[in-house]
């Protein structure tokens, strides 16, 4: 509570100093779509706020990229998938940095311990299209900090406060001071809210309440040499409306050294050491955020992560080239406890964890830019890996190597730019799937993507198209079983933008994914059905306003029981049209005021993509279904920089 206070303060003094002329952080409006985008990348602001209801962890910040699904357990700890793919198929990294869950049951995903505002841009790469980390099938997500050095010795930071329907409430400051020989950024975020209601004012179990600090420390004995030390730290809880037992523990510790120096010589442009450490201990009990109507139970798993890595960037004649070696150790442990009474249940707090799994991977790559003409650009990547992994429940131990490759060439013709690529990338099971089965073969996916950009003063649009084939893809049963399969898939990805008159823009974003387990003829499970987004808005720098409408396709052709680590088919689905308005105020250029209305009609609904709701005692919330999703939300928020 004293650390609610200490940052509200922070932030409601912070407009008083308004008055730096730094432009490290840019103001501008809602984000209805995705803000930039490249042939195989796209890059968001996560301190710009996007609706729905600003994020309030790493998957909500993705939700405004078509074919990307969270998957709904409760208010927060959503899971992403990308194209259906989620899990490790999809790589999250912090700052380069693995981070790794504890719980068994993906009660908690990495962008479950991940705040947007404390991050300054997000880079997802689709598809089989990069090779700097090891098992990208769906693509990889990217939170950054940007580098810090200051000339002179300076000040400047941002800050925002959100409130809205529910009892939610958000609060965030980040702050930077140095000088010519090093540098201080500090940050926190708080953010909470209650049970939401659905459209039928239903409530539904899912209360969160968390909050994370960071600090980082420099020093930059020059412009070209960086040493540098962050320590990154959260803590909450959170009710989920899909099982019998809450996370009433997420706590997160993770740190981090990085030595960097740039222009080393005519060829050799940077090279960058870093090693990373987190620690997660999580608790799930089903007495502490909840009412017990049974045994009294806990179980607290804890994840110790490791990683190293050494790049380099080169430059020889037209060609960019990054290479590396990176290492990463993964350790998971558990202990647990039950009895009549919650004291009993507690004891686990002095018992000895018990190791499940240990996991190692040690790879390298080099990744290459060749321009071949002002028009033409070649991008292509080599990785190999060395992969491990020992169960203790029976002792046993799996070894394998792996391998990815990319090739990808660009045509840019004034305003268009054409692209089309292979991606070739091999993953093994998780620690998720080694639970269910310890015999599982590694997947290998072959990918192709193609798709034209276009860009001018007035349009923006692009159209990415993929298909990939999965072999030996691994298919998890509800029934806690997984085998594996040879999948196939394809779709696409569109968007535009159109300013037809100005200050007026529409907008509109269309996103199709198939899946087809290649084995049984049948479709794949958890993948999501056709959606479509558009707005029409209004924006003169000063004020903006928008209205949007998001439509999405019924899913009829479903594999109940069958999909991942993350859920399965639950049922089929009906398609639902749900329609949001928001707007801003540009007080001056260093304060802006946001408001929004999600789902302004009060619309009931359920995602395809959804874990089942669960029965769970003082809520009337229909069980065995796709959780519900809320009704209508009011917020408000305000963002400043200092």
């Amino acid at each position: 509570m004293k650390q609610r206070y200490l940052l509200l303060a922070i932030l409601m003094l912070s407009p008083i100093f308004a008055q730096n002329e730094n432009e490290a952080v840019i103001l501008k409006g809602i984000t209805v779509i995705a803000s930039q985008e490249e042939s195989s990348k796209v890059y968001i602001n996560p301190k710009s706020l996007a609706q729905p209801l600003p994020p309030s962890d790493g998957a909500g910040v993705l939700k405004s990229i078509p074919n990307f699904s969270i998957t709904r357990k409760g208010g927060s700890s959503g899971d992403p998938l990308f194209r259906g793919l989620g899990g490790s198929r999809l790589v999250v990294t912090t700052d380069d940095s693995f981070l790794y869950g504890g719980c068994g049951g993906r009660m908690d995903p990495p962008t479950a311990y991940i705040f947007p505002n404390l991050y300054d841009s997000v880079v997802i790469t689709k598809g089989p299209q990069s090779v700097r980390n090891a098992g990208i099938i769906a693509g990889s997500v990217q939170f950054l900090r940007d580098d810090i050095y200051f000339d002179e010795a300076g000040t400047y930071g941002n800050a925002g406060l959100t409130a809205g329907s529910f009892g939610r409430f958000d609060a965030f400051a980040d702050i930077s001071a140095g000088a010519e020989f090093g540098y201080l950024r500090l940050n926190g975020m708080y953010n909470k809210q209650d049970d939401y209601e659905t459209g039928r004012k239903e409530k539904i179990h899912s209360k969160f309440e968390r909050n994370s600090q960071s600090a980082q420390i420099g020093l930059t004995p020059d412009e070209y040499s960086r040493i540098e030390f962050t320590y990154d730290r959260s803590r909450g809880e959170a009710a989920y409306a899909d099982r019998m037992m809450d996370g009433s523990k997420f706590d997160k510790d993770a740190y981090k050294i990085r030595l960097s120096k740039d222009d080393i010589s005519g060829i050799i442009k940077n090279v960058n050491f870093q090693y990373g450490y987190s620690y997660i201990d999580h608790v799930m009990d089903n007495y502490n955020l909840r009412q017990s109507m049974m045994t009294f139970s806990a179980s607290n798993p804890d994840r110790t992560t490791q990683s190293a890595s050494l790049t380099a960037d080169i430059e020889i004649n037209l060609a960019e080239i990054k290479a590396g070696l990176d290492w990463a150790d993964d350790k998971h442990r558990s202990r647990s406890g039950s009895g009549a009474n919650k004291t009993a249940a507690d004891d686990y707090k002095n018992k000895e964890r018990i190791t499940n799994q240990k996991a190692s991977n040690i790879g390298v790559f080099a990744e290459a830019n060749i321009k071949l003409t002002d028009e033409q650009l070649l991008v292509t990547g080599l990785r190999h890996d060395i992969s491990e992994a020992e169960r203790y429940l029976d002792g046993k131990e799996k070894k394998f190597g792996l391998n990815a490759a990319f090739l990808r060439y660009e045509y840019y013709d004034k305003e268009f730019t054409y692209f089309g690529g292979i991606g070739f990338a091999q993953r093994v099971p998780d620690f998720w799937e080694r639970n269910r089965n310890m015999d599982l073969n590694k997947e290998s996916n072959v990918e192709f993507d193609a798709g034209v950009l276009y860009k001018d003063d007035m349009l923006r649009g692009s159209f990415n198209l993929f298909v990939s084939e999965i072999d030996d893809f691994i298919l998890i049963y509800s029934n806690n079983t997984a085998k594996n399969i040879d999948a196939r898939r394809y779709g696409f990805e569109s968007e535009g933008e159109w300013e037809f008159v100005k200050n007026y823009k529409l907008s509109i974003a269309a996103s199709y994914t198939y899946g087809k387990n290649k084995n049984t003829n049948k479709v794949l499970g958890q993948t999501p059905p056709f959606e479509i987004k558009s707005s029409i808005g209004y924006d003169n720098d000063i004020i903006s306003a928008a209205a949007l409408a998001r439509y999405v396709a019924p899913k009829r052709a479903v594999a109940i029981g069958e999909g991942n680590i993350i859920g399965q088919d639950i049922s089929k689905s009906g398609g639902f049209t749900v329609f949001s308005i928001n707007g801003s105020w540009k007080v001056n250029k260093n304060i802006e005021l946001f408001l929004g209305i999600d789902n302004i009609f009060d619309k009931e609904y359920s995602e395809f993509i959804s874990k089942d709701s669960s029965a769970i005692a003082g809520y009337n919330q229909p069980t065995g279904v796709q959780i519900q999703e809320p009704g209508r939300q009011f917020w408000l928020s305000m963002q400043g920089r200092f």
